[in-house]
């Protein structure tokens, strides 16, 4: 992708002489469905999109600077010694200046920037993602999960209908991308989408003891919402749980089973079910929640359905390449693919 190809703003931040602080040259860049990533070395500057998917809403200025600011509170509790504060962007797209006078036109969260080394999904691409590591991730999480709060606010997002309506939201916005389409790449097929939707129906028909033990038992938190292995890094000799969801209750306030899903989803897409079952067998350990497996196969299915949606939404976006977007396509469907693998399964271990 061409820089001709992004906003006028972000142009301009690419240029190292933007920065009041030295800078490594490149900038580098990265971009996402939601947001623009610009590394300069020490420090890395994150811009949200101004997009409206409906789950997530960043359209106006003054949204973007409440979720910047609800992104460095949340995410205190598992990697607060990272996020360095919300700062403005003034003047103008085309002489934009870092913190200058004026009004603000934009914002970004500023964090600290680690090696890309330091992310566990880099480790475990190297191989360097062991047993006695997954162990130690385990162990973080489940920390993690009994620091968390809840509250009948909380608990009220562990309904049976407030589940559902989240899942059901998912098949709704993912019908461009299944099937045959004039438009975008289709990474799903019509069988997939139907049997996977089939799959979460029952489910919802026949377990509704089980979600309504899982909310007697406190299992409702406000957690990650996102914690797969892209979003986790091992850095001063912490593991560090990041970028947990800001902009939107319904994904954060969920079952603890829920946000340890899309790690045991990372790990089979990738074909290490044996370092799955590892974690696994650490956290309820760890938590005493060997009950939470029962419902966990959901969560995975719903997990890697999500992976392949926030992957599938690149498709339609008309500043990523074709060649980004072949390979989004080919991303997504290996995810699609896992989350119709659970039709028939009923337990993960």
């Amino acid at each position: 992708m061409t820089d001709s190809a992004l906003p006028v703003l972000i142009q301009q931040i690419l240029r190292p002489e933007f920065y009041p602080h030295e800078v490594s040259e490149p900038i580098g860049f990265v971009q996402t469905h939601v947001s623009y990533v610009l590394l300069t070395g020490d420090f890395v500057y994150k811009l949200k999109k101004p997009v409206n998917f409906g789950f997530l809403d960043y359209s106006t200025l003054e949204k973007r600077k409440h979720f910047c600011e609800e992104e460095i509170r949340l995410n205190q509790t598992g990697a607060g010694s990272i996020y360095l504060g919300v700062v403005p962007i003034t003047g103008s797209e085309e002489n934009p200046a870092l913190k200058g006078n004026g009004e603000p036109i934009e914002y970004a969260v500023k964090m600290q920037q680690f090696p890309q080394s330091a992310l566990l999904s880099e480790q475990f691409a190297k191989g360097l993602v062991d047993e006695e590591k997954v162990r130690s991730l385990a162990t973080t999480v489940a920390n993690f999960h009994k620091a968390t709060q809840t509250s009948e606010h909380v608990r009220s997002y562990g309904s049976v209908s407030a589940i559902r309506r989240a899942i059901d939201e998912n098949y709704d916005q993912t019908v461009d991308f299944t099937g045959e389409s004039v438009t975008v790449q289709t990474p799903q097929t019509q069988k997939q989408f139907d049997e996977t939707k089939a799959y979460t129906d029952q489910f919802f028909e026949t377990e509704q003891a089980l979600f309504q033990k899982r909310l007697a038992q406190d299992k409702i938190r406000s957690c990650h919402g996102d914690l797969h292995l892209g979003n986790i890094c091992e850095w001063d000799d912490k593991i560090l749980l990041f970028d947990c969801i800001e902009f939107n209750e319904e994904f954060r306030f969920v079952d603890t089973m829920f946000d340890i899903a899309y790690i045991v989803m990372d790990l089979e897409v990738a074909g290490r079910k044996d370092l799955s079952k590892i974690f696994l067998n650490q956290y309820v350990e760890d938590t005493g929640d060997y009950e939470g497996l029962e419902i966990l196969p959901l969560y995975v299915s719903r997990q890697s359905y999500v992976r392949a949606k926030v992957t599938s939404f690149m498709l339609g976006d008309p500043s990523v390449s074709e060649a980004d977007k072949k390979a989004a396509s080919d991303k997504a469907a290996k995810y699609y693919t896992l989350a119709w693998s659970y039709v028939q399964k009923k337990k993960v271990v």
